[in-house]
């Protein structure tokens, strides 16, 4: 019972840190005026999240843990031009 609820614990926390993530990524792009956003290799998405951010026509290059490259997100133009 105790493992259960430590597992659930961890399972709730790690959910809530992926929502901060697109949340702080979503905010960005709103924010942004180049076109070419970059986040920390350590950071994660959810798969329907990156799903619906392609569907977008937003590129999403994933880290490059060889190279400790992070994410890359590049825009459309009619998300960053004025």
């Amino acid at each position: 019972m105790y493992e259960e609820d430590i597992e659930h614990a961890l399972r709730a926390r790690r959910y809530n840190a992926i929502r901060a993530d697109e949340r702080e990524l979503i905010n960005a792009i709103a924010y942004d005026t180049t076109g070419i956003i970059k986040r920390h290799p350590r950071l994660y998405y959810s798969e329907e999240f990156i799903a619906e951010l392609q569907e977008h026509d937003i590129n999403v290059c994933e880290p490059d843990e060889e190279n400790d490259d992070g994410w890359t997100f590049t825009l459309p133009p009619m998300y960053w031009e004025e």
